[in-house]
């Protein structure tokens, strides 16, 4: 009987510039989320979206900070 081999995608490999560009962003945004729950879901999430948007060309490091945490809710002060 024949064996089906899975097809597995082509990794995609990023630029020097990028990977710097994508590593701040990620080290910002968990240095952001520091004082709330910064698990391991979280920061496979932050990093996914980094990832993401990095494929689609982005490569602000600042524009990828800020649309890796969009939806995160702010960590409340004390009053």
């Amino acid at each position: 009987m024949a064996e089906i081999l899975q097809f597995r995608p082509r990794l995609t490999a990023f630029a020097p510039e990028l990977t710097s560009a994508m590593g701040d962003a990620y080290d910002k945004a968990i240095a952001a989320l520091a004082n709330s729950d910064s698990g391991l879901m979280v920061r496979e999430l932050v990093a996914k979206r980094i990832i993401r948007l990095a494929r689609r060309g982005e490569c602000n490091p600042e524009h990828l900070y800020s649309s890796a945490l969009s939806g995160f809710r702010k960590p409340r002060t004390a009053a």
